[in-house]
């Protein structure tokens, strides 16, 4: 994101507490390889937009901060939002009075009160003020997605905070769903969740299909015709999902009813699916 950002006009100062990752950005030796994200960074590193630095003093003095670490998880799976949250704490003793901190990392609901009142129990004289706008990256397609995006949903507290996160987005999309931050936290794992279904129905299709020797493609390919599901629906039988991202929203709105004392009947069918499929 920062590489797009600062491509989009943007002064953006990258900070990473890893001065050998640092190191390796500025040498272009990327820790993910993304078609056309090294000629980006090339690019707007020789512009002067972009800086990348390991010194967390550098954040100070930002209007916005934009928190993208990655939600790291255990050997079983289960994400490690205490460590992200950690992370965030520490920026907060440099943070310039007034600054919005922007989140785009992948939290359990909830977790950007929990900052707030990290914030306001420490920090109240800085007036800090969150927001929420999950990522929604798309791998393999990163930069081409960021700068081709349907919309950004954007979880803010105020009017204000809300103009301010829909400048920094204006020059890559002026569309924009506002909402709480609750909502806006919801939000990003009911679409992961939606897609999570949508594999495991599939996938339970193509065992159907089998049985009745059916064509499952075919069985795609008609039902993403149909305008009201549509070509880039999340149907392509292929075992459990792929990567983490997805599962783990669904992890963490199934702790959420566990929690509440809601029984679950499909979200936790869709873990126990996607156990099923992974064999």
């Amino acid at each position: 994101m920062s590489a797009v950002f600062a491509a989009a006009g943007h002064e953006v100062v990258a900070f990473d507490p890893d001065a050998g990752v640092i190191a390796g950005l500025r040498d272009l030796v990327l820790p993910v390889e993304e078609p056309g994200l090294r000629e980006t960074i090339a690019a707007e590193l020789a512009s002067g937009r972009l800086r990348y630095t390991h010194r967390v003093a550098d954040v100070s003095g930002r209007d916005i901060v934009w928190i993208s670490y990655d939600t790291p998880v255990d050997e079983d799976g289960r994400a490690d939002a205490d460590s992200v949250i950690a992370r965030v704490v520490e920026l907060l003793p440099y943070l310039t009075a007034g600054t919005l901190v922007v989140v785009s990392s992948q939290l359990p609901a909830g977790s950007i009160s929990r900052l707030e009142r990290l914030a306001r129990r420490e920090f109240a004289f800085k007036r800090l003020t969150f927001a929420y706008s999950p990522e929604n990256l798309r791998l393999g397609k990163a930069i081409w997605y960021l700068r081709n995006v349907d919309r950004f949903v954007v979880g803010v507290r105020t009017p204000a905070d809300e103009e301010r996160v829909r400048e920094a987005y204006r020059p890559l999309t002026t569309s924009i769903e506002a909402m709480s931050v609750e909502s806006a936290e919801v939000t990003k794992h009911a679409v992961n969740s939606f897609l999570a279904t949508s594999v495991m129905f599939i996938n339970e299709l193509a065992e159907i299909c089998e049985r009745l020797g059916a064509d499952v493609r075919e069985v795609e390919r008609g039902l993403k015709s149909d305008m009201r599901i549509g070509k880039l629906a999340y149907l392509r039988a292929n075992g459990p999902l792929g990567g983490a991202t997805l599962a783990r929203d669904v992890d963490f709105l199934t702790e959420i009813q566990r929690k509440a004392n809601l029984r679950s009947y499909v979200l936790q069918s869709v873990k126990e699916a996607n156990e099923h499929h992974a064999g």
